[in-house]
């Protein structure tokens, strides 16, 4: 049985959308692909890893070498957490 992706049904944006304010998403960078992308983190973080957590619409809202961190923040925020495969 084949079931239809989210994909089928929504496009990024109605995706991102539908996530807003209520789901977070995590994940761990190696501290070079972090600065590839956060170049402000360069002078804040010494760790060779880091963890961000963004916004259903891809908004960074923390960059930390605390994975803790990440939660404390999600709850802050009021938003449920998934981890970004």
């Amino acid at each position: 049985m084949k079931f239809p992706s989210a994909a089928t049904f929504l496009n990024s944006d109605q995706l991102a959308a539908f996530g807003a304010g209520r789901l977070g998403y995590y994940r761990a960078f190696e501290r070079e692909e972090a600065l590839k992308h956060f170049p402000d983190a360069e002078g804040v973080k010494t760790a060779e890893k880091l963890w961000a957590l963004f916004g259903a619409d891809g908004t960074l809202l923390l960059l930390t070498e605390n994975r803790t961190s990440i939660f404390f923040k999600a709850m802050e925020e009021e938003l449920k957490t998934v981890t970004l495969h």
